[in-house]
């Protein structure tokens, strides 16, 4: 027979993380099968179609449609693109809500 371990405890079954510009705020999709996409298109001179695809994969369609509205700079989109991945990581510290 074989051992069953319960692991649900070390889980964290919390909502997506999300972000905030201005007064927007963000969803990111944090589940792993998108993570591993995403990985495997970091890196440190990321291509515009890179942070692209990372973009289409880390946030929610409705918030990927809010991020697109917002038109910003190149610069300022991949500076929103690299810290959602890294509040997904939990690289970053999140402000706890209202």
């Amino acid at each position: 027979m074989s051992k069953v371990v319960d692991i649900t405890d070390k889980l964290d079954f919390e909502e997506n993380p999300k972000i905030k510009i201005k007064d927007a705020e963000l969803e990111a999709d944090a589940s792993a099968e998108n993570m591993l996409k995403v990985l495997g298109l970091v890196s440190d001179n990321p291509t515009a179609e890179d942070v692209i695809k990372m973009c289409e994969i880390i946030f929610t369609k409705e918030s990927h449609k809010k991020l697109m509205n917002m038109k910003l700079s190149f610069k300022d989109f991949q500076t929103v693109v690299m810290t959602t991945i890294s509040v997904i990581m939990g690289n970053e510290e999140e402000e706890s809500g209202e």
